[in-house]
């Protein structure tokens, strides 16, 4: 009887903290959807990949003349200046958590794989901006001097349609990935329900 209750003992424990675990990872599998939805619609938002397409589309027009002069390219550029390229503010908080605490081990590994990849390429969107910018200057200089007019419009549509295309693709594995961890929508509908407390219930 004595072994009997240990081993019982020992089974309830594991059981009770695999329960725990799970639960863990069910928060975890939700806060992620929470956010990469978030990130989706940040960049459908007209002013990251729709705005990234119609400057694109300007600065392709643009640079596919033979020898485009300073007199058409600045209203281009000067459309570019007015509003820039929008870096958008994708958040990754939650999978750099999960990650730091050990609960994506307790993931299948496909959908291990499938956040990993999109955390990847939302860091590459980011250093593809920063990169960017640092070289405008001489993008600029060629401007200005008339010696660099076709160059520096075609820099500009080849970074912009870098930035549309990885945008575009972001957003598709944010479906794949959505389609995989809330296959129903049902953590999003919970997501998106006020609870009393929480600062979205409203009172009469």
């Amino acid at each position: 009887m004595i072994v009997f209750s240990l081993i019982l003992a020992l089974g309830l424990t594991d059981w009770a903290e695999d329960r725990r675990t799970a639960e863990r990872v069910r928060e975890a599998r939700a806060y992620l959807v929470a956010e990469i939805a978030a990130n989706r619609a940040l960049l459908v938002d007209d002013q990251y990949l729709p705005h990234h397409r119609r400057l694109n589309s300007l600065f392709r027009q643009a640079s596919d003349a033979e020898r485009p002069t300073q007199q058409q390219a600045m209203p281009v550029f000067q459309a570019l200046f007015e509003t820039g390229i929008h870096v958008a503010p994708l958040r990754d908080a939650v999978w750099r958590s999960a990650s730091s605490s050990g609960l994506t081990a307790k993931m299948p590994l496909t959908e291990v794989f499938l956040l990993s990849d999109i955390y990847r390429q939302q860091e590459q969107l980011g250093r593809m901006s920063e990169t960017f910018v640092t070289g405008i200057p001489a993008l600029l200089a060629g401007l200005e001097n008339g010696t660099g007019v076709k160059a520096a419009l075609t820099a500009v549509n080849l970074h912009l349609g870098d930035i549309t295309a990885s945008e575009a693709g972001l957003i598709r594995q944010y479906d794949a990935a959505l389609a995989r961890l809330d296959p129903d929508g049902r953590l999003r509908r919970e997501a998106a329900t006020p609870r009393p407390g929480d600062g979205r219930a409203t009172t009469r």
